[in-house]
């Protein structure tokens, strides 16, 4: 009875591993593109030029 615990035990870990993308991409990820960074309210980020540090206060 052990012994079957332990096989049973033993293969539930083994599928979390998988799932969880331990052996590569996992499963829920297949076919999909990289998630791509997004920016809150990209519109209102400006670039400027940087400051010096004298100009900071």
């Amino acid at each position: 009875m052990r012994f079957l615990f332990l096989i049973v035990l033993m293969l539930n870990v083994a599928l979390l591993a998988y799932g969880q993308g331990f052996f590569g991409t996992p499963p829920s990820e297949r076919g999909r593109e990289p998630r791509q960074l997004s920016e809150r309210n990209q519109h209102t980020i400006t670039l400027g030029a940087p400051l010096a540090a004298g100009q900071l206060r």
